[in-house]
């Protein structure tokens, strides 16, 4: 029986002889994707010991910002703000769970995203969690990833952030306390999670 050699070495050689740019790019996407794992990797304990919330919810809240496009040290902002990190709070006009969601905004936000709404469902964290930066980016992208009217509009609603920025003027109309609240709580998250991770 007689095998073909020329054709397992053309094979070879093609392979053997990539060209120098296209080993750099794979070498690059390489270092990016570990570097990406490990930023990833150090941003999810940095925000475990934050909250106390499990590995999954942190991996679950980093998945989610990366899927809409927004900081992820916005949302723990938020939380931090509605919540202190309790899955279980429960505010006096009946706000649930990490976001402090009314039922009317969560509900409409469940249905959106074709889950059946439960209210008691809003003390659970990934449901919580989903719905509240599920809203958080709709803000963004309605307002034009404006983070101060986008956070106004989630603690006020969209009417609300409308007559916020009624009785203000200037070009920082839509800043409430609630929102330089949030942004503050992100820009030291943001801060501490670099320090952690370059210590380790």
């Amino acid at each position: 029986m007689m095998i073909n050699l020329s054709m397992t070495a053309a094979a070879e050689d093609i392979s053997a002889y990539r060209t120098y740019g296209e080993v750099k790019r794979r070498d690059a996407l390489i270092y990016d994707l570990r570097d990406l794992f490990i930023r990833e990797k150090n941003l999810a304990e940095y925000m475990e010991k934050l909250t106390n919330l499990d590995g999954d919810d942190c991996r679950f809240i980093i998945n989610e910002c990366k899927k809409k496009k927004i900081d992820p040290f916005i949302v723990l902002g938020v939380i931090k703000r509605e919540s202190n990190f309790d899955p279980k709070a429960e505010g006096a006009a009946g706000e649930r769970g990490l976001g402090q969601l009314m039922g009317n905004t969560a509900k409409v936000v469940a249905e959106n995203l074709g889950y059946v709404y439960d209210a008691d469902k809003l003390f659970d964290s990934r449901y919580n969690l989903k719905i509240t930066i599920t809203q958080i980016a709709y803000l963004m992208n309605l307002y034009g990833n404006d983070v101060h009217k986008a956070l106004t509009a989630y603690n006020r609603g969209q009417q609300g952030l409308e007559d916020h920025m009624a009785s203000n003027s200037g070009s920082d109309a839509a800043v409430s306390e609630y929102s330089a609240k949030v942004v503050q709580f992100a820009q030291q998250y943001r801060e501490d999670a670099y320090r952690a991770a370059n210590v380790n």
